[in-house]
């Protein structure tokens, strides 16, 4: 039995074309369907998925100069506390791990100052609740007090007239 090679590789040869022509034609057919699916999101028409209410824009923007810019004072609702105390100074200071780590320097029925800081406590069970710039604020009862820094107002002396010559 005789194996006639040219008749083999004809067959191959054959096979490997209809092979090649079957893959382009795949690939020709995926790219021309991904082309007009890009094709027609490209083209497609948008339709607006919001619509603007102008009139709750424009009472948004009437409101703005009412507003606080950087907010209101927790403080200022409270009620002064009527307890007999005095803030004699405070020191303000948060540290590197932002912890509020403020002193104040409160006076207890006019005693000398004493340093406290946040959560400790003074006579008749009030605790220090929060320190800020120029209040502390205590809990007393169960209720919110705030005990100001004096601020004392300044009062300018006239110039004297022996002054006023010598200039």
């Amino acid at each position: 039995m005789m194996i006639n090679f040219t008749q083999i590789n004809q067959r191959y040869l054959l096979g490997g074309v209809v092979a090649l022509s079957i893959i382009t034609a795949a690939i020709f057919i995926y790219i021309a369907s991904t082309w007009h699916s890009d094709w027609q999101l490209a083209h497609q028409v948008m339709k607006p998925v919001v619509k603007v209410d102008t009139d709750a824009n424009a009472r948004l923007i009437a409101s703005i100069p009412e507003q606080h810019l950087f907010g209101l004072s927790a403080t200022g609702d409270m009620p002064v506390t009527n307890l007999e105390l005095r803030v004699t100074g405070i020191a303000r200071e948060i540290n590197e791990s932002n912890e509020n780590v403020s002193k104040a320097y409160i006076s207890i029925a006019g005693a000398p100052s004493k340093i406290f800081q946040v959560g400790d406590t003074l006579p008749d069970g009030v605790k220090i609740y929060q320190i800020t710039s120029d209040t502390v604020i205590l809990e007393n009862a169960g209720q919110l007090e705030k005990l100001p820094l004096p601020r004392e107002k300044l009062q300018f002396k006239p110039r004297d007239a022996d002054l006023e010559e010598r200039e």
